[in-house]
């Protein structure tokens, strides 16, 4: 679409052709405004939306070539769904006793292949500990411990401070229950090593809630 390849969903039981609003602000595709906002009805009783932008743009599937409209939608998990009119405009059967789509002379097998979606189902879970180890290494600044030391500056740094440090806000001394103390003086002495909190005496301070998880 626009030079940009898509993950399309070709859907007998749509009667539009749309695309991701998503893919339209990554791709910077130029759309216009609708004078007339166009509803579109969903499966759902009473499940509705509005589109108010459209887009004309290019599109290459296989070896067609065309210019096509498209209604810019918030499309889930898919780029662009082409329904029933252009279907019919370049005669696309959806094959599903061989398992392929079908353009004129040209075949297209589904992603899955051969596999059963049972099967295709398997496969992904048995993917997922080899994918969950290769997201943990690649990301271990994430999933790793918390650094005990302050993050570096930032190109702008907030600082919350009081409208009147004169006043004294009086209210009753929390307590920290028996049961949470030591996870209290766990953090206390955790973010005192990070350097997050600093130790000091002062009239007040803020009371703070510690639940339990």
């Amino acid at each position: 679409i626009g030079g940009t390849k898509a993950h399309c969903l070709l859907d007998s039981g749509c009667e539009g052709i749309m695309i991701s609003s998503d893919l339209v602000h990554a791709n910077k595709l130029p759309k216009f405004e609708l004078e007339k906002p166009v509803i579109l009805q969903l499966a759902c009783v009473g499940s509705k939306s509005t589109v108010q932008y459209g887009l004309t743009a290019k599109i290459l599937l296989g070896k067609e070539k065309c210019e096509e409209y498209f209604n810019i939608v918030n499309v889930n998990y898919y780029d662009v769904i082409l329904g029933t009119p252009f279907l019919c405009q370049f005669e696309i059967l959806l094959d599903f006793k061989n398992n392929c789509v079908k353009m004129g002379k040209l075949s297209f097998p589904n992603r899955f292949g051969s596999l059963t979606p049972t099967e295709a189902d398997e496969n992904e879970d048995r993917d997922i500990p080899a994918l969950r180890e290769a997201w943990q290494e690649g990301y271990t600044d994430i999933f790793g411990d918390i650094p005990l030391e302050l993050p570096p500056f930032r190109a702008v740094n907030h600082e919350i401070k009081l409208i009147d440090p004169l006043k004294v806000i009086r209210y009753r001394t929390p307590r920290c229950p028996e049961a949470l103390k030591k996870q209290l003086i766990d953090k206390i002495n955790q973010y005192v090593t990070a350097g997050w909190w600093r130790q000091m005496s002062t009239q007040q301070a803020v009371p703070m809630l510690c639940l339990p998880k």
